[in-house]
Order: C-alpha cells, then structure tokens, then sequence
C-alpha cells in the first residue's frame, strides 16, 4: 500500500520532495516541552518521595514506636 507518488527511496532528493512527515519545523517546540513535562515530573516525584519519607521518620520517631522497639530488643 503506498499513499505517496514515490515508488523508491532510493535516489530521491528529498529537497525536491518536500515534508515527508507532519508538523515539521515544530521539533524543537516539542523537544522543550517534552523536557518541561519530564523535569516537572521529576520535582513532583521527589516532593512526594520526600513527604512519604518525612511521614515514615516521623512514625519511626513516635514514642509508642520506640518503646516497642526497645522492648522487643531486650527480650532478644
């Protein structure tokens, strides 16, 4: 199936052709906002690793917490 007039690549001169795909000259807008999606992605992943670590240090630090730890230690 062929939906261009071009029946070999082999010898085309491209320039002549013109755009063989869409949207073109619009790489580098898409390249920029593909990496601002992949850096925001990044600063809202650490944030939530970041208050899930926060929320597991602060449950390991509870007083109830370490005194069942301490007392499952002497018990060893």
């Amino acid at each position: 199936m062929s939906t261009t007039q071009i029946e070999t690549w082999a010898g085309a001169d491209l320039s002549q052709i013109g755009p063989i795909y869409p949207m073109v000259g619009s790489e580098f807008i898409l390249f920029i906002v593909c990496v601002l999606f992949w850096l925001g992605f990044h600063f809202m992943q650490a944030g939530i690793e970041r208050r899930e670590m926060e929320a597991d240090e602060a449950a390991a630090r509870s007083p109830e917490r370490l005194k069942r730890v301490f007392d499952q230690e002497a018990q060893e």
